[in-house]
């Protein structure tokens, strides 16, 4: 059973970093592709070199993120898991476990892409949200 009324899950998304920079509408369009799913801890989300077929947003709880050379991150709260392997098309480069219990919302590739597909201001908006990224990490270019 759903945890999520749709307009919490809008609000959630809205804050989620990636999807700051789109509108209410555009939102809302996620908010219809996106699934509640509930981890306990210590469940694996995905391994390395696995297919990057799911965005995760965390709505409660926390993910460990691993890479190979032993780097860990964690994403708590309206960040996401999974994020630039998905886009990349590549397989996964990090292992990760759910630190706590969590709620998340799981997002398919297939879903995201199609709305992609059939919505560039969509696009548009994802991507002033990844240039700002890369600005703010001071790899931008100009």
């Amino acid at each position: 059973m759903a945890e999520l009324a749709r307009i919490e899950t809008v609000v959630l998304l809205q804050s989620v970093d990636f999807f700051s920079a789109c509108t209410a509408e555009e939102v809302l369009r996620i908010a219809s592709i996106a699934h509640e799913r509930r981890v306990p801890a210590g469940e694996e989300l995905f391994r390395e070199r696995d297919p990057a077929d799911t965005l995760y947003c965390v709505v409660r709880g926390e993910i460990e993120v691993r890479g190979r050379d032993g780097r860990t991150e964690v994403a708590g709260p309206l960040q996401t898991a999974g994020l630039f392997d998905l886009l990349s098309g590549r397989l996964h480069g990090v292992r990760a476990v759910a630190r706590t219990e969590a709620l998340l919302l799981a997002i398919g590739a297939d879903d995201f892409f199609d709305l992609l597909s059939n919505n560039i201001e969509l696009v548009k908006s994802l991507f002033r949200h990844l240039i700002l990224r890369i600005d703010q990490d001071g790899k931008g270019n100009g």
